[in-house]
């Protein structure tokens, strides 16, 4: 009977432990829900997807380098492996709290959150909410006559209150107890549907929460009607008690309707995954907006999938000697290695022109100091990530990757400076464009970018056929076919890269932009974009 290598199954329950903490450790310094519940569900399990398998590569790397410390110090042991898991895990665990590595994980773990648009996602959604009109439901008005006669306050002064004439109550302040009334009957309504009971199990205590400051706000409201009634004053002094009873009121409301209109954002982005259908929920609750454009994560998994299958083709096809002979598991990680390093490249294109004005172009020139700042953090990025796999991964005795791992990273990673650079001016030569079809020259685009990485790939092939043999390194016979072929499927990548993303991107950008303008004028977020079955609503 066979048994498991000791050595295999401790890494591999290293591997799962640190995965665990990795995940867990992704929502510090917050409460777990306080972020799963405040971005989309995709947006999520990709930013902890992410973050943990850093860590886990990280991991790996820690291993094989503790391992081989191990084995230098005691080489007869044989126990290299035992020894550097538990170590390693030991360090992993203790690092986030050590002085230095910490603001390094601290760093990592904010810009994963900021993968996952945390808190841009929420927070944007509930200005959105809150700069929209409202349309107070049909059950506000019958809900607060109710509650407030519990608390003692006639029916006939209750209904003075909300005629809104100022004679009881101010409108404004009138308003603004209906609007949380409204919201806080929508809620009881949307807490029968069994597809956000979920929602509500795991964000109990906020609902808890916001029930016992609406009770708080009812008694205290109910109060202030009362005194209308026992307070004998001049016609000069009623004004005065309606304005004080007024504010008094309204400041009871505010944060109330604010904390309302924050998980109903919550709701709307960690349940709901349709854009239409976050509308149609907002909807529901009285108000009327159109919601920012998210950035579709479709072209960068169709890139990132097609990046890997080109990278990872030819080694498997190749048939060379043993002594250049690419393992399934080397090839597989060093291509999903470069399509991860890829994809980090074109994020460094895209979000800074989403999130700052330093990356977007003006009006007479192009951003080229972002271009190089952009650019050396894509160049930078990617060539750690190959290094570390290189440094990593069993590779063939051969290669200048298993040699040589920092010069053959540094050599290639040269790709994803360029990409980041073409889809920058790219995207931004569409954003000083100003057109309003966005379809519009993704074939142009398409073309250039497949000229620019089809060259691309050839200086880096010549380039790596004389790093190599500048190293003393042989190489392997490679069919010039085999050449003619990387680059062209190289030139297909760059196409499709070219096609899909910068016309994604100023979709994206230009959007939010229109909208961002449009709420600024007015208060009323595009109220002209709403779909042509819905009812704008006059503020």
């Amino acid at each position: 009977m066979y048994g498991f290598d000791p050595s295999v199954v401790a890494l591999g329950l290293g591997a799962i432990a640190i995965c665990i903490v990795s995940a867990i450790d992704f929502h510090a310094p917050f409460e777990t829900v306080e972020i799963r519940y405040a971005v989309m569900r995709d947006r999520y399990y990709f930013a902890v997807l992410a973050y943990v398998t850093i860590a886990v590569v990280f991991y790996v790397f820690m291993v094989s380098q503790v391992r081989w410390l191990t084995n230098q110090i005691y080489p007869g042991l044989g126990a290299g492996l035992l020894v550097a898991v538990p170590a390693t895990i030991a360090f992993m665990v203790l690092a986030p709290h050590l002085p230095i590595l910490s603001r390094v994980i601290g760093l990592l773990r904010t810009m994963m959150q900021t993968l996952a648009r945390y808190p841009q996602a929420v927070e944007t959604v509930i200005v959105a909410i809150a700069r929209s009109p409202i349309r107070v439901t049909e059950r506000a008005k019958p809900e607060l006559q109710r509650e407030l006669e519990g608390y003692g306050v006639p029916a006939r002064l209750i209904e003075k209150a909300l005629n809104q004439d100022d004679e009881v109550l101010a409108v404004g302040a009138t308003a603004m107890i209906m609007q949380v009334a409204s919201l806080h009957t929508s809620f009881v309504e949307l807490r029968g549907n069994p597809r956000f009971e979920k929602f509500f199990r795991a964000r109990k205590a906020a609902f808890d929460e916001l029930e016992r400051q609406y009770r708080r706000m009812l008694r205290r409201s109910a109060r202030a009607l009362l005194l209308t009634e026992d307070i004998m004053v001049s016609d000069v002094d009623a004004r005065e008690l309606v304005l004080e009873i007024s504010d008094f009121i309204a400041e009871e409301c505010e944060d109330l309707r604010v904390a309302y209109q924050r998980r109903l954002a919550e709701a709307t982005l960690s349940v709901v995954d349709r854009r239409d259908s976050r509308t149609e929920l907002i909807s529901s609750f009285g108000y009327q907006t159109v919601l920012p454009q998210p950035l579709p994560f479709a072209p960068l998994v169709t890139i990132f999938v097609l990046d890997f299958a080109v990278s990872v083709a030819p080694l498997f096809f190749l048939d060379l000697p043993k002594k250049f002979a690419v393992g399934s598991l080397a090839g597989g990680l060093s291509s999903l290695a470069h399509a991860v390093a890829l994809t980090i490249s074109i994020f460094f294109a895209i979000y800074p022109k989403a999130s700052t004005n330093f990356a977007r172009p003006s009006l007479y020139a192009l951003p080229w100091s972002s271009y190089v700042v952009f650019g050396a953090c894509s160049y930078l990025a990617g060539n750690f990530i190959l290094w570390l796999t290189y440094s990593t991964i069993p590779i063939a005795e051969g290669w200048l990757a298993k040699n040589h791992p920092f010069a053959a990273s540094s050599l290639f990673s040269l790709i994803f400076l360029v990409n980041t650079l073409v889809l920058s001016i790219l995207l931004d030569v569409r954003l000083r464009a100003d057109r309003l079809d966005y379809h519009e020259a993704r074939l142009k685009d398409g073309a250039a970018h497949a000229v620019v990485m089809a060259s691309l790939m050839f200086s880096l092939l010549v380039s790596f056929v004389l790093v190599t043999r500048a190293f003393g390194l042989e190489m392997p016979t490679i069919p010039l076919s085999w050449y003619a072929g990387i680059v062209a499927s190289f030139g297909v990548l760059g196409f499709v890269v070219g096609y899909l993303v910068p016309s994604t991107a100023e979709a994206y950008i230009e959007s939010n932009k229109l909208i961002r303008k449009s709420s600024a004028l007015d208060g009323n977020l595009l109220g002209w974009a709403a779909p042509a079955s819905q009812s704008t609503v006059k503020p």
